[in-house]
């Protein structure tokens, strides 16, 4: 088992353990020679890496995705931790404990799909739970379904991350409907129990949380509005309607064009669906920020690109 973990290096501490080099990028410096821009992983998140010209010529043999044993020291460059690489090189798969290098949710995730399963159950439409069924009897997906990570690094970044994701929505959807009873329930839980479906063949997650190759030609959007339509062509007189509008969300749940979205949101339960799951996401973020950096006493984080923001850290009331 590993002794020191990335998010757990504080400046000034030696490094000797292993990671996955997660990115790697060989850059010229002004004066002439090379030096390395490196990233490294492991299940606690990841760390910058910086590499001189002694030690670059050691990085042609590695390749992103391979475990490396990192001897080097942590210290501070643009308020951003880094580990000065004195020595690197590749660690045999069979050497390591996988459990060391994927991030797993905390919480049980049988019962977060249990949650699932139980609007999935009380789903009423006829259709609609045709096709959910359709997808969720099936073992080997729910297995993928289980495991599968909501992001590479954003939010829900590790493995059982899609389930806590997606459960998170679902519970939102059943306070929502407390204060717009009129919209229709059943397309709107459906909405969120497969808007990320895609992602489940978006990612790979065996060493390191990555995009597949799938992942990266489509993304989960498409993947996911590919499935879903697939499916719903094998369920004997589904509405022309439903499919157009349960569609519609899948492609439209990322909400501005900006954001990757194909369409944008044309109907209540679609606009809902995007606020809830942009919530879900942002929220995420936040809190994770303020695990990372809980007792290191500082009032706001580093800033965030994705939220385009510094986070207040503080919890006190």
């Amino acid at each position: 088992m590993k002794s020191q973990y990335a998010e757990e290096l504080r400046s000034g501490q030696n490094v000797k353990e292993v990671f996955v080099l997660s990115w790697k990028s060989i850059k010229d410096k002004k004066d002439g020679g090379v030096f390395a821009v490196l990233e490294f992983s492991d299940r606690s998140g990841t760390i910058q890496g910086i590499a001189w010209d002694n030690v670059v010529e050691s990085l042609s043999a590695l390749s992103v995705g391979d475990f490396v044993f990192v001897v080097g020291n942590v210290n501070e460059y643009n308020e951003r931790l880094q580990i000065v690489v004195t020595s690197i090189r590749r660690i045999d798969d069979d050497e390591i404990d996988p459990e060391d290098f994927l991030p797993r949710t905390e919480e049980d995730i049988e019962t977060a799909f249990s949650v699932i399963k139980d609007f999935l159950d009380n789903i009423k439409d006829v259709h609609l739970k045709q096709l959910l069924n359709a997808i969720f009897k099936d073992k080997d997906f729910i297995e993928k379904f289980k495991h599968a990570p909501a992001a590479k690094r954003v939010h829900h970044a590790y493995i059982g991350g899609l389930v806590i994701h997606t459960r998170n929505v679902l519970r939102l959807i059943d306070k929502v409907n407390d204060v717009y009873p009129d919209l229709n329930f059943d397309l709107l839980v459906t909405g969120g129990l497969l808007h990320d479906i895609g992602k489940v063949y978006e990612y790979t997650y065996t060493r390191s949380i990555d995009f597949s190759t799938q992942g990266r030609m489509f993304g989960h959007i498409v993947i996911g509005y590919e499935l879903v339509a697939d499916k719903i062509k094998q369920i004997p007189d589904f509405p022309e309607s439903l499919k157009l509008r349960l569609l519609h969300m899948i492609l439209s749940h990322h909400g501005e064009y900006e954001w990757g979205s194909p369409k944008q949101p044309s109907f209540p339960e679609a606009l809902i669906l995007h606020f809830l799951d942009n919530l879900d996401s942002k929220v995420e973020i936040m809190t994770s920020a303020r695990k990372k950096n809980k007792g290191m006493h500082k009032d706001w984080s580093d800033y965030h690109p994705f939220l385009e923001r510094e986070i207040y850290l503080s919890e006190e009331n």
